[in-house]
């Protein structure tokens, strides 16, 4: 027979006080260090005391039943994993970071995982949650258990009261000005961000019937314009690009040998949508704009691609990234190029040249007609943490790279030479890009887009990756590259004055919707001049 291990036998309510006294001493370094550089332990004692009671609130609200240690050991990983990421990448745990880790794909997920993240969550996962397993629950009465829980819970709200009364100008006025550390309070950040998520779909009623948008839309040719050829227009979509490290904005780094060869229309940096793909990519091919955003509808809606298509533009999704978001769910996506690598590779895992091959003699075995085509390029590009993974060896002219996944560890300037390798890729990508819409410049009139979804922090004031909210985020999370190369045909077909369109500034992803419109020549009662960056310098 097994032998009987001594268990220590505690009661439900001092097992729930000792888990909510392991949270907030243990899993809220970060909270506490910035309460600390706000008002030292006149306002950190306080804040912890309070944080303390509504952690006891928590972890009590199942220890009257069989459940409590199910919901301690949940509460635990939430704990564990939410400080990890934070110390780990300078994050904070909100509704839109959830959205973020919800949407992110096997792949994206395998390259946050190390080594290290094994004795971490050993210590702070698997031992407290051993001691919970390991002690007996005191045996009582239900109606004394309910007596006992309903006392706790009563002098802990009462408590919470008492504090929220005697601080309340300090607390509002410090989370009125620091909105960010409602945000790092750990368990409460991970249970707000998804009580937050629920409340909006719940919010949202049953599902929403879809909304068409300018059925109007129609492609009217400019007068006089029978030489004009189909339109080829490829967007490339960048991932996780800021535009201050692009050499052709003016960094101090040529992390654009090939582009600065070329003749461009950059449009420096632009507003992105969100700081995350999955606001960004949305946002930029809805017809809303980022003030008036709604997820709900503008996966519920017509978006550009959809516009594009039901005027008659031939339109086509390659992804190499984690998915176009439901943006491509009702075009053509054409998943043919990986199987054409040199390298064996999946979506999401290819080098981005990738979206290139076999590109010219699909374009060129498409039915001869009038049709003109829009082909949207998904590519990886600055995807992180994984910098080094984004370049191949011809790429990387800055040495050395950091080639872990725990940024932190890393020194700073050997994160940023991984970072700008893979944008040293994205150039040469976008300069073959070019070659390949010049070559076939005798069928069509040609055109690229380039624009990155969002931008991303590389250590600045311990920040790192991306997905802020919005009114949190630096500009190097929001601030990306956009830029144009156009063919002669192109230009000279939509008498378009370049020097008038390099001109243009303060651009953002509101003005993609209505701007790509024009370069079809597509019209509709829908169309917003303001928001049309292209129709002001047509001549």
């Amino acid at each position: 027979m097994w032998p009987r291990f001594y268990r220590l036998t505690v009661t439900p309510e001092r097992i729930s006080i000792s888990v909510a006294a392991l949270l907030t001493l243990v899993f809220n370094n970060i909270f506490f260090h910035s309460i600390w550089a706000l008002g030292g332990w006149s306002l950190s004692l306080p804040l912890l005391a309070l944080l303390f009671l509504v952690n006891v609130v928590i972890c009590g609200v199942f220890s009257i039943s069989k459940l409590q240690k199910i919901w301690l050991c949940s509460l635990l990983l939430i704990a564990s994993s939410s400080q990890y990421f934070m110390q780990q990448y300078g994050i904070i745990i909100d509704k839109g970071m959830l959205i973020n880790a919800l949407e992110t794909d096997s792949h994206e997920v395998a390259g946050l995982l190390s080594l290290s993240m094994l004795p971490y969550f050993a210590l702070y996962f698997v031992l407290p949650a051993v001691a919970i397993v390991w002690v007996k629950p005191q045996q009582t009465t239900t109606k004394s258990a309910v007596i006992r829980y309903s006392m706790l819970l009563l002098i802990a709200l009462s408590l919470i009261a008492l504090l929220l009364q005697s601080q309340y100008q300090n607390y509002a006025g410090v989370f009125r000005q620091h909105r960010y550390l409602k945000h790092q309070a750990v368990p409460l950040n991970a249970i707000a961000a998804t009580l937050g998520l629920v409340k909006s779909k719940v919010a949202s009623g049953p599902p929403v019937e879809f909304q068409r948008y300018a059925l109007d839309a129609k492609v009217t040719p400019r007068a006089n314009n029978s030489a004009a050829k189909p339109k080829l227009i490829i967007m490339v979509l960048g991932e996780t690009v800021r535009a201050d490290h692009l050499g052709i904005n003016g960094y101090l780094r040529n992390t654009t040998p090939k582009l600065t060869q070329r003749k461009l229309i950059n449009f420096g940096a632009v507003d992105s949508c969100g700081t995350a793909t999955a606001i960004s990519v949305p946002c930029m091919f809805s017809y809303l704009n980022r003030a008036n955003y709604d997820d709900t509808l503008a996966k519920n809606s017509d978006n550009l691609l959809d516009v594009l298509q039901r005027a008659g533009v031939n339109v086509f999704w390659r992804n190499n990234n984690s998915g176009c978001k439901t943006m491509c769910n009702r075009i053509n996506n054409d998943h043919s190029f990986s199987h054409f690598s040199p390298t064996p590779c999946q979506e999401g895992t290819c080098a981005d040249i990738a979206l290139l091959y076999n590109l010219k003699q699909q374009l060129t075995a498409l039915p001869v007609d009038d049709n003109s085509i829009f082909m949207v390029l998904h590519q990886q590009g600055n995807h992180g943490p994984e910098y080094y993974k984004r370049s191949e060896a011809q790429h990387k002219l800055f040495l050395p790279e950091c080639t872990s996944n725990l940024l932190s560890q890393c020194q700073p300037q050997h994160i940023i030479n991984a970072y700008d390798n893979a944008i040293v890729a994205t150039d040469t990508l976008l300069d073959a890009t070019i070659t390949l819409l010049d070559e076939l410049s005798t069928s069509f009139d040609t055109a690229m887009l380039y624009v990155s979804d969002h931008g991303e922090s590389l250590g600045e004031n311990g920040v790192y990756l991306h997905g802020l909210p919005y009114w949190l985020a630096p500009a190097a999370q929001t601030q990306v590259p956009m830029l144009m190369w156009l063919s002669d045909g192109f230009t000279k077909q939509k008498g378009l004055n370049t020097a008038c369109l390099q001109q243009q500034t303060a651009l953002s992803h509101d003005y993609l919707f209505d701007s790509i419109l024009t370069m079809f020549e597509i019209t509709s009662q829908s169309k917003r001049r303001e928001l049309d960056f292209i129709n002001g310098c047509i001549s």
